[in-house]
């Protein structure tokens, strides 16, 4: 019987570099497809399709959605990252709650939100 991929056709997730202080792995985690660990970690998270996590990156604790890039060393934890969000290198969130404040939301229980990046489609453009 043939796997359902629920009609996507994504390539399997990716697990690169093989090197001590280098390698793209996850523990406690469900990562989609097309996502690329290039070096970084994912630890107790949710990782959504094509997302790609950068060497010395940390993941922990989050829920990462579609098309992210979390950058070199950067260290992400209880997070939700909306779709489309671009972390720079060594970004940190997470880990000072009153310096987040400032560019995101969070919540009570200190779950730091990140806004993606939205495109605007006019609604005279949607062909129905």
């Amino acid at each position: 019987m043939a796997a359902d991929h629920g009609g996507y056709s994504d390539p399997p997730a990716k697990f690169v570099f093989d090197e001590e202080g280098r390698r793209g792995q996850t523990i406690d985690s469900v990562v989609a497809g097309g996502t690329i660990l290039s070096g970084g970690t994912a630890r107790n998270s949710v990782l959504g399709r094509y997302v790609r996590v950068h060497s010395g990156a940390l993941v922990e604790d989050s829920v990462v959605f579609d098309n992210c890039d979390i950058g070199r060393r950067a260290r992400i934890r209880r997070a939700i990252l909306d779709k489309n969000v671009r972390v720079p290198e060594d970004a940190v969130i997470g880990y000072d709650l009153e310096n987040d404040r400032r560019s995101h939301h969070v919540t009570e229980s200190g779950i730091v939100v990140v806004e993606g990046i939205r495109s605007r489609v006019e609604l005279s453009t949607v062909i129905i």
